[in-house]
């Protein structure tokens, strides 16, 4: 999987434990309000909103993983919120109205969050405000109130009419501030609208990925070039609704693409597929992405509008026909006849990246491969042409314009490297393979058997690369064992359904086994 999607598992998970920590005392029913969704929706990339119900505080209550999470240092400072909302005063205040807690880009790599929510009608500012002093120091500031607590942490609030937007800091609520204006957003309208069909779950969360760049330029050290262009300009939107379990942390629902010319966009309408080319991975992969084509011809047909709409079609279709005539070959025939249903690219933790294909008839590929590929060695062989994989199967393999490769047991797999296919056949040959992880195993068993897309990360084989592309502050948590330390894997599964994908988005952690000592003595 791309390495960035780890990254979402910080901000997705403490939205949720923000929630939690802010707002456990307080009861709520099911109201959704366009003011405070306009607010949260202008400016956040990740937005979770919840109806505030005690049943919802005593489930996540039972759950360690926030904690985990968070860090025990940065859980401490957050508790201290808990008192905004112990007044009577206060808490009758927001009695009945919904509440959405935003993530936005702060200053010096930070990320910071705003927390939005509706006065009832009728209520009196002035008895919220004196509700809050009782509790904590209430200074104005310009526009804003600073609350600070006994420990010296500190929060803004404003209250404009009835819109009430907590913040971390004053200028990401005047930043929200700034751009909530009466025109509504397409995020906005995608939330509500999912919102009407997730009532009756615990608590949803909403992803505008057009925004995520702006929070991800925060914590990764990178740019968001290379395999991660993914998520730069991505047009899409996803919704999820919260399942609880004590050992995993489990978001289920959609995503929408909305830009026509997305390589994820050509696989909304393949029928999902049971991946099984990830048994081919090496144990020590760091992570992968799968991909299920049902129909390839169809695919590729639309993979061919996709490059005329980048305005690459042509250079292609003419670098086809050269390598044809020039080789006496038909790629297009070999490629259609020969691919069955599935491809893959992955990369190790050492950082070796890969990419391979499920062939029907890997002898037939390999014999057809004859003169378009010269001799390595006895097991390798490098493509004397370029451009051949990215014609064929598009943007996972741009990067490999001559690669190297090696067929064997149906599966072509390539890298720019002749050196890293030996490191991969020798873990093949040697069954060192992730399939046979004990961890992979339990963690296998916890995701839908078949998928469109099956993006993958394994926490432990992921730490030197994370170690280059985290910036210090978020790779000290994800080493932490009050953070991710203890937590085996993180994935996000789409399945393919009338133009959108059912979405699976998946932190799991196995349960370490108890050894009960055999207490029964024989002679």
């Amino acid at each position: 999987m791309k390495r960035i999607y780890i990254t979402l598992v910080f901000l997705l998970v403490g939205m949720v434990g923000m929630a939690y920590l802010y707002f456990s005392n307080l009861h709520t029913e099911t109201s959704a309000n366009d003011s405070s969704l306009n607010a949260v929706a202008s400016s956040s990339a990740l937005v979770f909103s919840f109806d505030n119900e005690k049943s919802f505080y005593d489930i996540l209550s039972g759950q360690e993983i926030f904690a985990d999470i968070l860090g025990e240092e940065k859980s401490k400072q957050l508790k201290a919120l808990n008192s905004l909302v112990n007044d009577a005063n206060v808490n009758n205040a927001f009695s009945g109205q919904k509440v959405y807690i935003g993530f936005l880009p702060g200053e010096k790599n930070t990320i910071d969050f705003i927390i939005t929510s509706q006065l009832k009608s009728a209520v009196d500012v002035n008895q919220v405000i004196n509700g809050l002093k009782r509790k904590l120091k209430v200074d104005k500031a310009n526009d804003l109130y600073q609350l600070t607590f006994a420990d010296s942490a500190t929060c803004f609030l404003s209250i404009q009419k009835s819109l009430v937007v907590l913040g971390s800091t004053a200028d990401a609520i005047n930043q929200t501030l700034k751009n909530n204006s009466e025109n509504i957003t397409p995020f906005t309208n995608y939330v509500k609208n999912n919102s009407r069909y997730n009532k009756n779950t615990l608590a949803s969360l909403f992803v505008n990925f057009n925004l995520l760049p702006q929070v991800l330029k925060n914590i990764l050290t990178t740019n968001l070039t290379g395999e991660l262009s993914v998520l730069d300009k991505q047009d899409a939107f996803a919704t999820f609704t919260y399942s609880f379990s004590k050992d995993k942390l489990l978001f289920s629902g959609s995503t929408e693409i909305n830009a026509q010319n997305s390589y994820h966009k050509l696989f909304v309408d393949e029928a999902e597929q049971k991946l099984t080319i990830q048994n081919i991975l090496p144990e020590k992969t760091a992570n992968f992405t799968a991909y299920g084509i049902a129909d390839y011809k169809r695919w590729k047909n639309n993979l061919n509008i996709l490059f005329t709409s980048t305005k690459e079609f042509s250079k292609i279709e003419e670098n086809i026909k050269r390598i044809d005539q020039k080789h006496r070959l038909d790629l297009n025939q070999i490629f259609s006849t020969y691919f069955k249903n599935q491809l893959l690219t992955f990369e190790l933790a050492s950082g070796e990246k890969f990419g391979a294909i499920a062939l029907s008839n890997g002898e037939k590929v390999s014999q057809s491969f004859l003169d378009v590929s010269e001799e390595y060695d006895l097991d390798i062989r490098i493509f004397r042409e370029d451009g051949i994989p990215y014609s064929f199967f598009g943007q996972p393999f741009k990067k490999f314009e001559k690669p190297y490769f090696i067929i064997i047991d149906n599966y072509l797999i390539m890298a720019n490297n002749a050196s890293n296919l030996q490191v991969f056949l020798n873990s093949y040959r040697n069954n060192k393979l992730l399939s046979q992880d004990e961890n992979f195993i339990s963690f296998n068993d916890q995701i839908l058997s078949s998928s469109t897309i099956l993006f993958y990360i394994n926490r432990k084989n992921s730490n030197d690369i994370f170690g280059r592309n985290l910036k210090a502050p978020y790779f000290k948590q994800y080493q932490s064992s009050k953070g991710f330390k203890d937590y085996n894997a993180f994935s996000y599964q789409l399945a393919a359904d009338n133009g959108k994908f059912l979405t699976n988005l998946l932190l799991f952690k196995k349960e370490e086994k108890i050894l009960v000592p055999d207490t029964l003595k024989t002679n």
